[in-house]
């Protein structure tokens, strides 16, 4: 049986569509994936500096929650503080793998707009980018659901959003 952690590490070990594919159709079907991820009591979490408390919080949202950058970037922080230097770098990793899978399922033009697994996920990669979204509108094209956001540089950036709404 394959779980969750082999398609993960399938991934890091040769990332490409081949392998994210079945990554992303297994979180997408896991029991608790939601497109709208709310990391609003974890963020609570660690401003209060319950780091142990916000680990299993996050551990908790999983495996809906795998592959989510900031999810994985909390962890991160949450691990580092309580100690855990390795661990925290293991999601810190797997953080960065996922902004990477994201920046190449496209180049976020209309035309060949970027993938996404959540709505946070789109604001992860515009941060990672140094974008700061102003306007997002949803967009109807050749049959598919798109999310252009415009950037306060101007800058117009798209995410295929058909599994999302």
């Amino acid at each position: 049986m394959t779980t969750y952690a082999d398609l993960v590490t399938a991934y890091l070990d040769d990332p490409g569509p081949e392998t994210l594919a079945p990554l992303r159709r297994a979180i997408r079907n896991s029991a608790n994936f939601t497109v709208d991820l709310d990391l609003a009591p974890i963020d609570r979490l660690l401003a209060d500096g319950a780091y142990a408390e916000a680990a299993t919080a996050l551990r908790a949202l999983m495996p809906g929650a795998i592959f989510s950058p900031s999810a994985h970037l909390r962890l991160a922080t949450a691990l580092e503080r309580s100690g855990e230097e390795r661990s925290a770098a293991r999601e810190r990793q797997v953080a960065s793998a996922a902004l990477r899978s994201i920046r190449a399922s496209g180049d976020g033009s209309e035309e060949h707009p970027w993938t996404v697994l959540r709505i946070n996920d789109e604001y992860d990669l515009l941060r990672a980018l140094g974008k700061v979204p102003g306007r997002q509108d949803l967009l109807e094209a050749g049959g598919r659901r798109i999310d252009r956001h415009t950037c306060t540089d101007g800058t117009l950036v798209h995410f295929d959003a058909t599994a999302l709404v």
